[in-house]
């Protein structure tokens, strides 16, 4: 307290008209670093703090002292001090590294001479703080550079290619190359920037057993190389002629699986910090998923040429629809049903073993995810699929007409009811009944439609006469029900009614790649209801496609497949058949950061399901910490069981 009161005074002023006497035992108090120099430089003055700090005075000038030199230092501030002007500035000791906030204020002498008279507070936590920050500001800032690379292009060559440009440009590198690594040819140079034709040749022959590309594949961390000509692929000479000296190796990763492996060459022997290599880590990861998606993409084209050539085979035997529609059926889906992703395959699994059973289904799912074409399937896979399949959208009516659809009426019962009706419970007997948009009927409702469940009996509205109905029951909505029932809103015995066997339809957007099937399905559909011959869609379009979130689902991917074709002259779908609405909704030059966000929620998932919820085994599978996975699955908002 006594130190701060004094340096209070100091900064008002108040302290000068002391005597020095005065002035000196009050500065001996400060907490802060003080010296006193005269304008010869010759220290008057220090107290405590200043001795702990650089030692002993023993007559010694200020530039002596403080910075070793022999000579008056070039930045002084003196001279503005000695002209009656206070300086605030900061300044780095090389003496103890450390960095300092600098107040020099004259100080008027009993003689009429000026001193200058210096505080000094120690920033070094401030200052190694503040530089720690601009160097994850660094770090994000180019990761948000990567991305927007890596999400503007399916071009697998040009997506590396101008990722490694960036990666040399922002960490000030010399050189880089890239190896993607294929099945049938191992690894292959499909990038390089900064390097001679001789080098590149050099990297482009098969990689030797020893080299590092191997050992960062098989360890999937990034390894470093401080003295290049160490190097047992590259011949001494190109690698003198190149000027390269420290190499970082990094694994390209997508999925836990390394799809490839990227080099940087610096030019000096500078050493690749941690931060480095954190950063070069996490580009690793985006330039992975970047190869995989590209990858991904062209074994669409691939397999949507497979199922044109297996069309054309068929054609001669069948009509065109039918042979197509059976195809498709054969290789990816289950009737109308296209899909390849793993949470389809786990649907169609599903629906096939409860089709022989009559147990309640209910089927979840945002709009437009096909809902009702699987409780179609399960119908048509039953045993009471030559029995009709009975569809009531509890949506479209009010509780009493909701009561009369479901349950028929008498006549009379109410206003209008001129003769009997059957109701669609009635209608469905011995056969399917699907409740779309359950989640919407009223409380009154609800309790009806419970003891048509546990007993298969009902009366018709305004009726007496109970009737028994032998029915399976399929319910779908697109409402959390679980969370109603919470909320009160929806019958917790109701709910366990409905929810014997429950069906969780994954949105678009959690099985992009579908997106290609799905696609040439409402191509081929949408062209022969038009009578038009197009071959499929432009590169630009599928990317669209692959970055667009799908809101609407399978349902609003069929209807910009539809609106395209009907627009389209050519005989490739491009950007300006797709609806004007549509496109205004995606920039180009911005990163699809919610692609990457579901990819890897996706990635932990599947991981946490195949270990079974071993969180200590999954950490281990994907590369990280189990902290870290801890910290992913609350921020994706996944249970500890990875359901």
């Amino acid at each position: 307290m006594k130190g701060t009161k004094a340096k209070d005074k100091l900064k008002a002023g108040e302290i000068f008209p002391l005597g020095r006497n005065d002035l000196i035992n009050i500065l001996k108090a400060m907490d802060d670093g003080i010296y006193i120099v005269s304008q010869h430089y010759d220290i008057e003055f220090i107290n405590h703090v200043i001795q702990r700090e650089f030692g002993e005075v023993a007559g010694r000038k200020c530039y002596t002292y403080f910075h070793d030199r022999t000579e008056v230092c070039p930045w002084c501030k003196n001279q503005e001090v000695f002209a009656g002007k206070s300086v605030r500035w900061e300044w780095y000791s090389l003496k103890n590294k450390k960095f300092y906030d600098l107040l020099d204020t004259p100080l008027k002498n009993s003689d009429g001479t000026i001193s200058k008279l210096e505080i000094f507070r120690d920033i070094t936590e401030r200052k190694q703080a503040e530089e720690k920050l601009e160097k994850q500001n660094q770090k994000l800032s180019s990761l948000n550079t990567i991305a927007s690379i890596v999400g503007q292009s399916l071009d697998i060559k040009k997506v590396l290619s101008d990722t490694l440009a960036t990666v040399l440009d922002l960490m000030g590198l010399k050189g880089g190359w890239i190896f993607q690594k294929c099945e049938e040819k191992g690894l292959t140079l499909v990038a390089h920037q900064g390097l001679s034709a001789q080098f590149v040749k050099e990297e482009s022959g098969k990689p030797q057993a020893g080299c590092i590309c191997f050992k960062v594949i098989r360890k999937k961390k990034p390894l470093i190389v401080e003295n290049i000509l160490k190097c047992s692929r590259l011949s001494k000479s190109v690698i003198k002629k190149e000027g390269l000296a420290c190499h970082a190796s990094v694994p390209l990763i997508s999925k836990n699986k390394v799809v490839g492996v990227m080099n940087v060459a610096s030019e000096d022997y500078r050493p690749f910090l941690p931060e480095d290599l954190n950063l070069l880590t996490a580009i690793g990861h985006q330039v992975g998923m970047a190869i995989e998606n590209a990858q991904l993409f062209e074994a669409a084209r691939k397999k949507t040429y497979e199922l044109e050539n297996a069309y054309e085979k068929l054609k001669a035997e069948r009509e065109r629809a039918n042979s197509l529609s059976k195809a498709l059926e054969e290789k990816f889906g289950l009737g109308n049903i296209i899909g390849k992703n793993h949470k389809m395959q786990t649907i169609y699994d599903l629906i096939e073993n409860i089709s022989q059973s009559d147990s309640t289904a209910l089927i979840q799912g945002e709009s437009g995810t096909g809902k009702e074409l699987i409780a179609q399937a399960i119908h048509l896979l039953s045993p009471r699929k030559e029995k009709p399949l009975v569809i009531a959208n509890c949506s479209a009516y009010s509780q009493n007409l909701l009561e009369s659809e479901l349950f028929g009426h008498e006549k009379g019962a109410f206003t209008g009811a001129i003769k009997r009706k059957q109701g669609r419970f009635e209608l469905a007997h011995e056969g399917t009944i699907f409740l779309d948009e359950i989640g919407e009927i009223q409380p009154s409702t609800q309790l009806l439609l419970l003891r048509v469940l546990q007993e298969r009996k009902f009366e018709r509205v305004g009726g007496e006469e109970t009737l028994k109905i032998n029915v399976r029951v399929i319910a779908a909505t697109n409402r959390d029900l679980k969370k109603e029932m919470i909320e009160g809103r929806f019958r917790e015995d109701l709910y366990y009614r409905l929810s014997v066997i429950p069906l969780l339809v994954p949105p678009l957007r959690e099985r992009k790649d579908d997106i290609p099937l799905l696609a040439e399905h409402f191509l081929e559909m949408h062209c022969k209801f038009n009578g038009k011959k197009i071959k499929g869609f432009s590169k630009g379009v599928m990317q669209f496609f692959f970055n667009y979130n799908w809101p609407g689902n399978v349902r609003e991917l069929q209807n910009v497949v539809e609106h395209a074709v009907i627009l389209a002259k050519g005989d490739m779908i491009i950007e300006d058949d797709l609806p004007l609405n549509l496109k205004d909704t995606f920039s180009p030059s911005e990163p699809d950061t919610a692609s990457l966000k579901i990819t890897e929620r996706n990635l932990i998932l599947k991981i946490m399901q195949e270990t079974k919820g071993n969180k200590y085994q999954a950490a281990k599978k994907l590369g990280i910490t189990r902290s870290t996975l801890y910290g992913k699955l609350r921020k994706h908002g996944i249970m500890a069981s990875g359901e």
